[in-house]
């Protein structure tokens, strides 16, 4: 059918061609922020293989359609209520695109840990940290090591305050004036911790790149996976278009649908072979085990992909330069 090809042609041209960054691939598609944070959010969900969850979500249910439509009558509303998540399906693969090839910039060279301290005492923060400082004089430079010694400092003149000024407080003040002394105590309290939190996170850090475990985006080559990506798009662009030609064009719908219901498994192993490229990656890096690598990749590329898109929200149009 030659006014399908045509079709499909020119729609994956225009997308390709938008796709040269973020912005204009954003605005190519006319997502509002609602939208982006929709996407987001579905993205954020996936939980178990990150963007190649999501893929999948998105892609199956096209076919799971169309292989009804071989056994009953085509139901146009039915193949319209695909046009938009294949639409955010392109949008994405296009996006990861982006990144993998380092056009969109990854957000850090480390993996952010977070390690909980607000159930430790500041006392037994304290003594560790002195205990530390017994064994390598030098810990005390440490940035975080020097700004809990200064809270401490002000928590001893604030307490020494309050003791100064408790004797000339009216009986029925002195809630007041010792809540009031809490709450600065409180403040620095967390500053302490807050400072620990920081210091242990940044030893696990390091621990976590001595033992080859850091931030797997920046390891990973993840230009590898562009031509996969470029394929993968091309693909779903064309079979948006032919769903679309199908719904336009109704005396050759039932036709089109089934020749594209036959190429399920094609679509199906594209997902496949992102999977292996990425345990491919995996085994790049030493992670032999084929087992968390890969989901882990996928969950990771998610998350990028959420920062992304959430950036995007925020903003109408690119940075200006100059």
């Amino acid at each position: 059918m030659v006014e399908l090809e045509r079709r499909i042609s020119g729609d994956w041209i225009e997308a390709r061609e938008a796709a040269a960054d973020q912005y204009t691939l954003s605005k190519f598609f006319q997502l509002t922020p609602e939208r982006l944070h929709d996407i987001a959010r579905s993205l954020r969900l996936c939980v178990e293989e990150g963007v190649l969850e999501y893929k999948g979500a998105l892609l199956r249910p096209v076919f799971i359609s169309l292989e009804a439509m071989q056994y009953q009558s085509v139901s146009f509303v039915e193949l319209e209520l695909h046009d938009r998540p294949l639409e955010n399906l392109l949008f994405v693969i296009l996006l990861q695109r982006l990144v993998c090839s380092g056009v969109i910039t990854l957000s850090k060279g480390r993996t952010v840990i977070s390690i909980p301290t607000e159930a430790i005492g500041v006392n037994a923060i304290l003594a560790d940290i002195k205990q530390r400082i017994r064994l390598s004089a030098d810990f005390q430079k440490h940035p975080a090591v020097k700004n809990i010694f200064v809270q401490v400092t002000i928590y001893q003149k604030e307490k020494k305050k309050m003791e100064d000024l408790l004797p000339t407080i009216k009986e029925d003040k002195s809630d007041t004036f010792r809540g009031n002394f809490q709450e600065v105590f409180q403040k620095i309290f967390d500053s302490i911790r807050k400072n620990y939190a920081d210091l242990l996170a940044e030893e696990e850090a390091r621990r976590l790149e001595q033992e080859g475990q850091s931030d797997i985006l920046y390891r990973a080559s993840l230009k590898s996976l562009v031509p996969l990506l470029n394929d993968q798009a091309k693909e779903v662009s064309r079979l948006r278009s032919t769903l679309a030609f199908a719904r336009s064009d109704k005396y050759k719908t039932r036709a089109v649908l089934v020749s594209v219901f036959k190429d399920k498994a094609f679509f199906l192993a594209l997902m496949d072979k992102e999977n292996l490229a990425y345990a491919r990656l995996c085994a790049e890096l030493g992670r032999k085990s084929g087992l968390d690598c890969p989901p882990a990749l996928g969950k990771r590329l998610g998350g990028e992909l959420v920062r992304v898109l959430e950036k995007l929200a925020r903003v109408e149009a690119p940075p200006q330069v100059g």
